[in-house]
């Protein structure tokens, strides 16, 4: 699991209970800012940031077509092992290896935590 980071950070952590079958048809995802808990219908027409803005959380995000990277996220791990993009023109190869998504245009494919309010170009100035 990630740590949550500063005032503006968040983490969110993304399971399936039940059926570990790759028939499953929700997941459970836990916001720990809100301290909620949400069952997210894996809707193949619903990206993770809509299912996060459906439920109120505050995501940061612009384009909505996965080309600007405001709304960029990370998983510790590849994020091609948990995630499913469709449409990302902003992040490279391997970026998306290192953890980088855009949930935007991410679908979940697997559990996993993600780290929001965060952006890769941050990763560079460090």
């Amino acid at each position: 699991m990630l740590a949550s980071i500063g005032a503006t950070g968040a983490v969110v952590i993304a399971g399936c209970m039940g059926d570990d079958g790759p028939d499953r048809d929700y997941y459970e995802v836990e916001f720990h800012e809100f301290d909620t808990v949400l069952e997210i219908d894996q809707d193949p027409d619903q990206t993770l940031l809509y299912d996060g803005l459906d439920q109120g959380w505050e995501l940061p995000y612009a384009c909505e077509e996965g080309t600007c990277g405001q709304c960029a996220a990370r998983y510790d791990g590849d994020a091609n092992e948990v995630i499913r993009h469709d449409g990302n023109e902003y992040l490279d190869d391997e970026q998306v290896e290192d953890g980088w998504f855009l949930p935007c245009v991410a679908y979940a494919e697997d559990d996993f935590a993600m780290q929001t309010n965060v952006h890769p170009d941050d990763e560079d100035e460090e």
